[in-house]
């Protein structure tokens, strides 16, 4: 009889642990979607709302290499001097860590218009460093590595 309360109680935790990650999953997802929508709609004040406040960084691998948030801001703030900018995101990953860290993993098509009228592309793998505070989830750190364009 133990041993199948004991087993009861194992199903049951496992079930809600389950259940718990799918909930963490949806709300990762939601996260993530709304930092990009907000990017494209250039709603920065949403945006950043999205993030950490204790210091994020940000990885690319253009100069400087490394961001720090004001840095970030003052990048990302700049984007409203082109014409349009926006970021489709396919194939993003999540996974997640002791319940309280993700990852989120995608690639990236950056489309922007400088006021010349000149179209530039650019693809990317991105990665998004997700914690959970306060019962949501914020993006610690963001990293864009650029795919090459093919030759030929």
């Amino acid at each position: 009889m133990k041993l199948k309360r004991l087993c009861l109680i194992i199903t049951l935790v496992l079930i809600c642990t389950i259940i718990m990650k799918a909930g963490d999953r949806e709300s990762i997802q939601t996260s993530v979607k709304t930092t990009i929508d907000a990017f494209n709609k250039q709603d920065y004040n949403t945006y950043f709302s999205l993030f950490v406040d204790d210091k994020p960084e940000f990885l690319n691998i253009v100069s400087p290499p490394l961001y720090d948030a004001a840095c970030w801001k003052n990048f990302i703030e700049g984007m409203e001097n082109a014409a349009s900018v926006s970021c489709h995101q396919q194939d993003v990953k999540i996974r997640i860590y002791n319940g309280n860290t993700a990852l989120a993993t995608a690639c990236c098509t950056f489309n922007w218009m400088e006021r010349g009228g000149i179209l530039n592309s650019q693809s990317a793998r991105a990665s998004m460093l997700l914690v959970k505070k306060y019962g949501k989830w914020y993006t610690v750190n963001m990293h864009f590595s650029r795919i090459p364009r093919s030759e030929g």
